[in-house]
């Protein structure tokens, strides 16, 4: 992973089997100047592939992918000798305290519901690019910090 400056975009790549949810995300971030869709793929295992060719700043994975799904990414990922570590947020459309618990326990930096709004969405990219964690949830009142 590339050290990034403040005139540097955030580098992400997003991974979801349904290309109208890929296009959605990649309009949410394609709004803004500091972040930047460097890649897309369909499956888990092809997001696994990208990331080690692009060493992207942050990785959005849908939880539920063809090949891999985002926990054995995430355990891929993580356990790979890679410095730093990558940063990781999985998107779901329920929220299920096992998934959560799962995917954060494997070292994903944030999970974020689909249903969040955009702005959810784009800070939780923000604040994984900065090396902090953050859980979006119907439980909190917008978007909870997490350890």
């Amino acid at each position: 992973m590339k050290a990034r400056t403040g005139a540097q975009p955030i580098r992400v790549i997003i991974a979801d089997d349904h290309p109208a949810i890929r296009e959605g995300l990649a309009a949410v971030f394609g709004s803004q100047n500091d972040i930047k869709v460097v890649a897309e793929a369909a499956d888990g295992e092809e997001a696994c592939q990208l990331y080690d060719q692009l060493s992207p700043d942050v990785l959005v994975l849908d939880l539920q992918m063809p090949k891999k799904d985002a926990l054995q990414v995430v355990i891929e990922l993580m356990s790979s000798p890679r410095a730093p570590k990558p940063r990781i947020i999985v998107m779901a459309t329920y929220e299920e305290e096992e998934d959560i618990h799962r995917t954060l326990s494997a070292g994903a930096r944030g999970y974020v519901l689909k249903a969040a709004p955009p702005e959810y969405i784009r800070r939780a990219v923000r604040t994984a690019a900065g090396g902090e964690s953050l859980l979006s949830s119907a439980n909190c009142a917008e978007t909870c910090l997490v350890a």
